[in-house]
Order: C-alpha cells, then structure tokens, then sequence
C-alpha cells in the first residue's frame, strides 16, 4: 500500500541556491490560532558567514519574525506576479494551481517559487504514514515486532519506541514507510535478512510484497 503526498497548505522551506550547493535557509507557516504568518530560520543557516536576511525587517539575529494580523510580509507577496499579468493564468497552469488560489503559501510555493534572488521557495509535502499504520500491517499478516525487526534490520526497541509513540526518530518512520510503500524495495532487503525470519513469516511477507 501507498501512502499519497499531500500539499502541506500552510508551510513551505526557504532555501538559498549558490553555484555548487543549496541551503536551507528558514521555513514560512500559517499560524491558524494567532492569524499570522511565521518565518523561522534555520539556526544553522544564520551562523553561517556569508548568511543573508531574507528582507530589511527579517533580521538574522531573531529566529522567528511574526507578520501582522492576517497579512503575508510584505516582502514575499513581491515574488507573485501580479494578477493582471496576461500570462498569468499561463503561470497558474503551468503549475497545477486553481487561477483563484488566494493562499499566498500556495502562490510562494508554486508561480513564486523562483524569483530575482538565489532564494528558493518550495512546496512541502506530507503523508499520512504514521506509526500506526506498522501495527496495522503486522497484525493484518500476524507478525510480532521481533519479527518485523528482524525481517527489515530494525532495532527491535526503535521499532516498540515508534509503535507505542515514545520515539520521534522521523528518519526510521520515513524507511519503514519507504519498505511498506515499495514492494521492490521491500523484496531487496528481505533477499539480504530473510535469513534471519522463521519461514513461515517469510513466507507471508514474500507473498504480501509480491502481490503489492
């Protein structure tokens, strides 16, 4: 089974593109409660030297910038084209996007993303993976954790950690969701731990993986 993408509507990552190498430079967001957009630099970005601060009011020194009430800063709506452009729609076409999307992420992430300046805007992307989803799957073909663990080169603890939602390792959840999501990949990492499996558990997983 896979798990979809789904356009995160309320944030987007920064990034600074030099000759050689990308950055990442701060991450936008939409705070629903306070109604207002946050700018939140990557520390490590802002202790590089040559850094620069996204705008006048962006200083370096403040990791986090809050805009007005309802408002975009104004620096980044600069980075849309404006509306009455005639190829506007062309833009908005190009991209995928609705020519009444209104929502500024959106617009930054997609007809914004690259502007005059080496800075970057892209899009992010979230699924619905979650930890629950591991338990699901091994109770669907009747596998214990140690055999899940063994199965797929997991720490047995790491994998009890994530399923009871006491560990935040978003790096092992991303593989784990890349095996389940990826019958090749799945098959290519039990050919080199299959070994280590009892066969009937093997088995179920050689089967479920090449039906997927």
């Amino acid at each position: 089974m896979r798990y979809p993408l789904k356009l995160d509507e309320n944030r987007l990552k920064i990034f600074h593109e030099g000759r050689a190498r990308r950055i990442e430079v701060a991450e936008l967001s939409y705070d629903l409660k306070k109604d207002k957009y946050v700018l939140t630099y990557n520390e490590r970005y802002t202790k590089l030297k040559n850094a620069i601060a996204l705008g006048p009011t962006l200083s370096l020194f403040h990791l986090r910038h809050y805009s007005e009430k309802g408002k975009m800063f104004p620096i980044f709506l600069d980075r849309i084209p404006d509306r009455q452009n005639p190829a506007y729609a062309d833009y908005c076409r190009s991209q995928n996007i609705s020519i009444d999307e209104k929502n500024p992420l959106i617009l930054l992430g997609t007809i914004g993303r690259r502007g005059p300046s080496t800075f970057i805007f892209e899009a992010v992307y979230t699924t619905s993976f979650s930890p629950a989803d591991i338990t699901q799957f091994r109770e669907q073909l009747n596998i214990t954790q140690y055999d899940f663990s063994s199965a797929f080169d997991i720490s047995r603890a790491t994998l009890q950690r994530i399923e009871a939602g006491k560990s935040f390792d978003l790096s092992m959840l991303k593989r784990i969701e890349i095996l389940l999501s990826f019958s090749e990949v799945a098959l290519w990492q039990l050919k080199q731990t299959g070994g280590y499996v009892h066969r009937k558990v093997l088995t179920k997983l050689l089967n479920y993986f090449a039906m997927h």
